[in-house]
This record gives C-alpha cells, structure tokens and sequence, in this order.
C-alpha cells in the first residue's frame, strides 16, 4: 500500500488493468511473440505474461529494485490480482532480466505507439490563444525532434562508451507529433558523440511525408540533410549548429515589437546554405527571453518571423515528455545494471505512457500529472476492495 504511486490507482483494479493491456488489440498477441522467440524456454516458474505484467506494474508502483519485484510478486495483492504473481528466486528474476529476449516487449511497444498515433489528436498541452496566435492552426504540421540523455549504473560505463569511470549514460532519440504529443519514433544511441549521424533514420523516408514542418535543435545539423528536406516538399526551423555560415541574399524589414514569441529579432534575412545557390533560406538572428542571442534557419519563407520564432520554442514541448519519462516514470532509476535490463524498463516505461495516453483518449488535452493522479486513486479504491473482499470471506468461514 504505501508503495502504490498515486498516479497509477486507475490501473489498480484487475479489471481495468486487463482493459488497460487489451485495448484495441494493441497487446492482443503478447503470448505468440513471446512464442515465436523462445520466452519461456527457460522459464524457471516465471512465463512471460507474468514477467511482462509485473514490469509494467513496477512502473507504477514506488518498487526499484529486483528484490522489491520478487518480493512484490510473492506478497502483494495488486501484482497478484494483476496477473504478475510468480514463484521465482531473486537470481532467477536477475537473470530473467538479462536474458530473457527483448524481442517481444519492442513489438508490443510498436504495436501500442501505433494504437497511440491513431488515436483522434490532441494537444500536448493547452496554448494560450493570445500568446501562440497563429500558430495552433499549423501544429498538424509539425514533427518535434529531440534527445535526452538518461544516466545508468557505473558498471555499464564500458557498454556505454562512456568517457568517465564513475559515470555511463545513453540517450533517448525521439520524434513526437506536435499537436498530440505521439511517439512515431524512438531511438537509443550512445551518450556520446553528435546527435546528426541519427537525424536521417528519425526522418524516415522523405519521400513518402508532404508538407511537415520538421523542427529540431542545432545538434541534428546536416547541410545535406536540409536540401533534402526542402526537395521533398517539406520545411524545417532549426538553430544553427555546426559551423554553417549562412552567406546573405537579402536583408529583410524587421517585424514591430512586442511578439507573441517573447523573442527579439535582430536580424531577418534571405539566405544560401552551403554550395546551392538555386534554394533560398530564411535566417533569423533573434534574442531569447534570457537575454541569449541565438540564430535560426527555415526554409518558411512566407511565414512571419514571429511564426517561425514560435515554432522553436514550441519545440520545448518535447521537454515536458522527458521530464515526465525520468521522474514519473523514474527513467533515472534503473532495476538491472545489465544493457538488456535497461532497455527492457525503458520499453515498459514507454509502454505504460502509451497505455496512459489510450486511457485518455476520450479526455481533453494530455495532462500526465493528472492522469497520474486518477490512476493512483482508482489503484487505492482496488486495495481497498481486495481488503474488504478478503475480510467478507474470513468473515463467512469464521464459526459463530
């Protein structure tokens, strides 16, 4: 009981939490996976339903450790009531973590990102419509890109490639919708060295999109990879990374000040990027409500520079759903300090905040801290219900 987080109570009672897993079909085939790569062929008391249900549970739940998943699932009513109840020693959950194949827990990570992009779009915050006017009508367009890096325990320091002996890391690749705030893409890549070599695979095939607005930080830097996304009918606004000296075309007419940015422009300009002369640029040498002076560059020609400003710093959005991946679903602590370990409470964090995003989807504009909120009360209700449930029974077996 007093490790039940409160954000998670919806999820509590047995019935929604099957409801949860189900819905729509996105974890419908969890045991053919499990399956058809040899989950359990090894099993030692601990199958796959039960491995997989008491992970998403630990997500939930103030639980840390392996210990505290072994003794959870050995003595606490929500894991049994759940489906994540099991007889397994410490050392044989240990290694279930490390050995046991990823395989299935990414497909069924797939599958619910998949149900999540389908679901009818929300925002991932409320605008205010007088600070962001212009802007809402285009948020269908835009694609947000961005890393985080989550810290791991010293002992992967090597699997990591990290610099340092006290210190390992990886980071968290993602490209999100705009508007609702859906995963399309997830990538984990080394901490170190440049985020550009990713840029292209979180792209995906140009080819096939039309009319994105793709924005970005300067760490995905690419002259290439610009042209590319011009050529294919798409636009960006990025902060200049790398050493891109953008050569000036033509000076254009500062906008009037206040704007609904709370950017300052400085200087708004027609430019070339790199050797092409046949494609102009738009560069945008602004300053930031912290007094920090930045430059951007789009390929939005036509659009206000007030627009394009607040573009990029709708791009901190994306920042929200970091926060909220390392504290609520405490991505900064980590149960196993094998890479496999890792990655598997990655993939159920990531599958938890998908759940949690179906589970909202009849609601309003996202709001984890909320949401979190109701689920901790719905799982504090079902706690209750089992007490008084077992108790109505002792009660019947009891002699008068």
């Amino acid at each position: 009981m007093e490790k039940l987080k409160a954000e998670y109570r919806q999820f509590a009672h047995p019935l929604l939490f099957e409801q949860a897993i189900h819905e729509h079909g996105a974890l419908a085939n969890r045991a053919e996976l499990a399956e058809q790569a040899a989950y359990d062929w090894h099993a030692r008391k601990l199958h796959f339903k039960q491995h997989f249900r008491g992970h998403l549970l630990m997500q939930m739940t103030d639980y840390t450790s392996t210990r505290d998943h072994q003794w959870a699932a050995q003595h606490d009513p929500l894991f049994a009531g759940c489906g994540a109840g099991m007889d397994i020693s410490i050392s044989g959950l240990a290694q279930a973590n490390k050995e046991r194949p990823l395989g299935p827990a990414v497909e069924l990570l797939q599958q619910v990102m998949g149900t999540v992009a389908g679901r009818p779009h929300r925002k991932l915050r409320d605008l205010d419509k007088e600070t962001w006017q212009g802007l809402v009508g285009i948020l269908h367009r835009v694609e947000l890109f961005d890393a985080t890096t989550l810290e791991l325990p010293p002992k992967l320091r090597e699997w990591a490639s990290a610099p340092q002996e006290d210190k390992a890391a990886l980071k968290m690749q993602l490209r999100i919708d705009g508007e609702s705030g859906a995963f399309e893409r997830i990538m984990l890549t080394s901490a170190t060295g440049p985020d550009s070599p990713y840029f292209e695979e979180l792209l995906g095939d140009l080819a096939e999109q039309r009319d994105q607005i793709f924005v970005f930080d300067g760490g995905y830097w690419e002259l290439a990879t610009y042209h590319e996304i011009t050529d294919s009918d798409n636009d960006f606004v990025t902060k200049r990374g790398g050493n891109i000296q953008p050569q000036i075309v033509k000076e254009l007419p500062l906008p009037a000040e206040p704007l609904d940015s709370g950017y300052t422009v400085l200087q708004d300009a027609l430019v070339y990027l790199g050797e092409r002369h046949d494609r102009q640029y738009r560069m945008l040498r602004v300053r930031l409500s912290t007094d920090e002076e930045i430059v951007l560059l789009s390929s939005l020609l036509a659009y206000a520079a007030d627009q394009i400003c607040l573009l990029y710093r709708y791009r901190w959005t994306i920042e929200i759903v970091f926060r909220w991946l390392r504290q609520l679903l405490e991505l900064d602590h980590f149960m196993s300090e094998h890479p496999v370990g890792i990655v598997r409470q990655i993939v159920m964090a990531l599958i938890v905040w998908g759940l949690l995003v179906i589970a909202n989807q009849d609601a309003g504009p996202l709001q984890p801290k909320q949401l979190w909120r109701q689920l901790q009360a719905t799982l504090h209700q079902l706690i209750l219900e089992i007490g008084y449930r077992l108790g109505a029974q002792a009660a019947l077996a009891s002699p008068i």
